[in-house]
């Protein structure tokens, strides 16, 4: 058996802090996530994704990004390094301004039908804060789901159930 090595794949480990990714961070502590690689003996790629709540770490970690790029070059200059980022999805948070009421609907919703709201910081990407992102406040509330992107994931029917009708109300309070 002939094993090929790739510098990027065989470098990249020791490159990232461990200790900022998903798995090691809680709450509102962001991290780069490594999502993706193929790798050959003639190239890598590797994907990573970049959740923060703050913009200035947000930006720091991409900036972290091309650094560990210009590293990866000036090591093997024969190699072509490149590197592509592009926001995808931002913090809601960015997003809010002065016009809460999409934010207030839920909370009206919530106590309308009886449930106690557990606020909760979103620690990736979500479809809410892309249209925020884009002027449409659109911020998430629960589901009820369990085990997100896991081959374990489930929605039990009473959460669903609930969460069909939160989304009912914050539609007849908006309509009112």
């Amino acid at each position: 058996m002939h094993l090929i090595k790739n510098m990027f794949a065989e470098r990249i480990d020791f490159i990232f802090d461990r200790q900022e990714t998903p798995e090691h961070t809680a709450g509102r502590e962001g991290y780069v996530w490594f999502n993706g690689m193929q790798a050959s003996q003639n190239s890598a790629t590797l994907n990573a994704s970049i959740r923060d709540f703050d913009l200035p770490a947000f930006e720091r970690r991409k900036q972290q990004l091309h650094d560990v790029a210009e590293k990866i070059a000036a090591a093997h200059p024969t190699a072509k390094v490149e590197i592509a980022i592009s926001d995808v999805y931002s913090n809601i948070s960015n997003a809010i301004g002065d016009d809460r009421r999409p934010i207030d609907l839920i909370y009206q919703a919530l106590e309308a039908l009886d449930i106690v709201p557990k606020t909760i910081p979103m620690r990736g990407g979500t479809d809410g804060a892309a249209l925020s992102a884009k002027g449409l406040l659109t911020p998430n509330f629960f589901t009820g789901a369990h085990n997100f992107h896991s081959p374990f994931e489930f929605l039990p029917v009473k959460s669903f159930e609930a969460s069909y009708n939160v989304a009912l109300k914050i539609c007849l309070l908006a309509a009112a």
